[in-house]
């Protein structure tokens, strides 16, 4: 086990290859509800996200999206039925919901770019470490 002062807490930021920022900064409002916040670093191809929860999303144009076809990032919500339905009458095209051996709930969908993001309920088994 690490030093508690050195041992990972809590999830910072991730970050999604797109194509075309302002495409995917409409959609990420728009559909996802994420907020947009000033970005801490110079540059013209990103743009800073921002969950209530405090974790970041960052959005970098770049002509090799999507990333990794495995990369994807999970993002809890209260109601899987409820956002699932959302989606739906979005128009956006989701897997069915899986309910996993904690009984965790789960469906994927991908942005514009291809990038896969998963919804989620809060895991059943807690934290372990």
């Amino acid at each position: 086990m690490l030093a508690e002062n050195i041992r990972l807490k809590n999830i910072n930021h991730i970050t999604y290859n797109v194509r075309d920022k302002e495409a995917a900064l409409k959609w990420y409002q728009d559909i996802l509800g994420v907020g947009q916040i000033p970005k801490m670093v110079n540059g013209d191809h990103l743009y800073w996200l921002q969950l209530p929860s405090g974790a970041m999303i960052h959005i970098i144009e770049n002509a090799l999206a999507p990333s990794a076809p495995s990369h994807h990032t999970a993002f809890e919500v209260d109601d899987i039925d409820a956002s699932h339905a959302y989606f739906a009458g979005k128009g956006i095209t989701t897997t069915d919901i899986q309910t996993r051996n904690d009984g965790q709930r789960a469906f994927y969908l991908d942005d514009l770019d291809g990038n896969r993001i998963e919804i989620c309920t809060v895991s059943g088994f807690g934290v372990l470490v």
